[in-house]
């Protein structure tokens, strides 16, 4: 007779269901897809449906072009010209705007836009198009090619830029390139002392700012919690900078998700990055590129007026962009409703 030997069962374990490519890059591609549709909807595929130039903004590029014109016409004292371009409302007596417009050209190194696109040849045209396009992918891909990051990145591409057309100009390919003055400083200026600004808030110690940021946006709730997120980096981005309020806030957000023991920081880490980019097109300094464009149109368009223009759209891209983060990560920001048959994720956003 054989003795029958005691057995235990062995549980099965559980694998973590890999994550479908549909659901990793889906959003992506329906947003990226979406824009496009929506920009040939509204212009055409080939641009016949932009509206042409109104009587007013054709006066108003006369007068700037006339004006432009006559400021380079002027005389000038370059060592005082580069010293400032003093304060931007002088008396008639001064100059007025007239000599502020010519100071202000002299300061910026006579820097005056020019379309120089026609005098490049077909090879120049498609060899610098091809590597502005290398550098784009360098940096959607950071840690593909060189794991320089995108900094890096950045400046290689704006030194390979500058190579590239003293080469082409060289080799008649191309026209000439003064890349000093094409340089303009007040961005720059703007962005080091905001930069200067983040590093000091980051080496604050512990109960300072950083401990009452993050009571602020603290909430046991999760989708509350990534509310909070999201609307103190749209205003944040939008009063500051989006760089600064990212640099800052990263480390409140995922000191906030040690703190309740989340699993899965990326839904608010996201909530950050992309509110931030959002929320830093309602002004002038949210971001460099609003910058660049105010320090070349400083004398068209002021504070208020570009806010206004960019409300609308600020409002419509933060309601498209809530929507998605809340519902693509339904199952980590209502993690008791998301499997509860009987309960409405929008009953619980807005009853409670």
């Amino acid at each position: 007779m054989i003795s029958s030997l005691p057995t235990t069962a062995i549980a099965p374990v559980a694998t973590e269901a890999k994550q479908s490519s549909l659901r990793t890059w889906g959003p992506a591609l329906v947003a990226i897809f979406g824009v496009l549709a929506l920009n040939a909807a509204l212009m055409g595929p080939t641009g016949h449906k932009i509206p042409a130039l109104s009587e007013r903004h054709l006066m108003k590029q006369q007068l700037a072009e006339e004006r432009t014109a006559a400021v380079l016409a002027m005389d000038f004292n370059h060592a005082e010209d580069v010293s400032r371009p003093g304060p931007r409302n002088l008396s008639e007596e001064d100059g007025g705007v007239m000599e502020y417009t010519r100071r202000r050209h002299r300061h910026l190194g006579e820097y005056v836009h020019v379309d120089v696109s026609g005098e490049f040849t077909m090879f120049g045209k498609v060899s610098t198009a091809l590597w502005y396009f290398a550098y784009w992918v360098f940096l959607m891909f950071p840690n593909w090619f060189l794991p320089i990051g995108r900094p890096g990145i950045a400046l290689g591409g704006g030194l390979t830029m500058v190579c590239w057309r003293a080469l082409l100009n060289a080799f008649g390919h191309g026209p000439v390139f003064d890349a000093e003055k094409v340089i303009i400083m007040e961005p720059l200026f703007l962005l080091f002392g905001l930069m200067l600004t983040t590093v000091y808030l980051e080496k604050m110690e512990r109960g300072g700012l950083f401990d009452k940021l993050r009571d602020s946006l603290d909430d046991p709730v999760n989708w509350k919690r990534s509310a909070k997120i999201m609307a103190m980096s749209t205003l944040g981005s939008a009063a500051v900078m989006n760089d600064s309020i990212v640099l800052i806030f990263s480390g409140v957000v995922v000191d906030l998700c040690v703190r309740h023991k989340v699993a899965n920081s990326l839904p608010y880490l996201l909530s950050l990055a992309t509110t931030a980019n959002i929320g830093s097109a309602l002004t002038m300094t949210g971001n460099p590129q609003n910058i660049l464009i105010v320090s070349l149109a400083y004398d068209d368009i002021g504070w208020i007026e570009f806010a206004s223009n960019m409300v609308l759209p600020v409002i419509a891209a933060t309601t498209i962009n809530t929507t998605m983060i809340l519902t693509y990560y339904a199952s980590e920001l209502f993690p008791g409703v998301y499997y509860a048959k009987d309960v409405s994720i929008f009953g619980v956003l807005f009853k409670g």
